[in-house]
């Protein structure tokens, strides 16, 4: 049921810090108090911490073998999400691994990850805030830029008939 492989750089959009791949030496309590479509999530083999950059806040990853994850819980910082999984997962406290991911690796693999799925104007990717990508041709452009350049049209247009 353990991983063996390390988490890629980026979970959920998000960089990763620290991961623990869970072996048999790590006691599960039997509850998590997390729950997807109406059950309790249960064991899993990873954990992951990771952090967004825009933000303080830390998400503790409940991770399947292959990294993808199944739910997650927000703390206030790395030690509070050690101290929640060790709550969860006794034992896992030593088994915490220093992911060395940096900023800019991370973004290179979110760009790497998302191809041309951007915004031709912005450069923005989908997992930085886009609710919707509009393409033609190759050329993509987000709804910021869309709302962007309309409200610049209707400022032209208003400065034209005010004078």
């Amino acid at each position: 049921m353990t991983a063996k492989t390390p988490p890629p750089p980026v979970i959920a959009s998000l960089r990763v810090l620290q991961y623990a791949l869970l072996d048999s030496t790590v006691e599960y309590s039997g509850c998590t108090s997390l729950f997807v479509g109406g059950k309790e999530l249960g064991q899993v083999p990873c954990l992951a911490i990771c952090q967004d950059k825009p933000t303080p806040e830390i998400l503790l990853f409940h991770c399947a073998k292959d990294w993808n994850w199944l739910d997650c819980s927000a703390h206030q910082s790395v030690d509070a999400a050690k101290i929640r999984a060790e709550g969860i997962y006794h034992g896992v406290s030593r088994l915490w691994i220093d992911a060395n991911i940096s900023e800019l690796e991370s973004e290179q693999y979110l760009d790497e990850l998302w191809g041309e799925t951007k915004c031709s104007f912005c450069g923005r990717r989908p997992d930085q805030g886009v609710e919707k990508l509009l393409g033609k041709d190759g050329v993509r452009i987000c709804d910021r830029c869309v709302n962007e350049f309309h409200a610049e049209m209707h400022r032209d247009v208003d400065t034209d008939l005010n004078t």
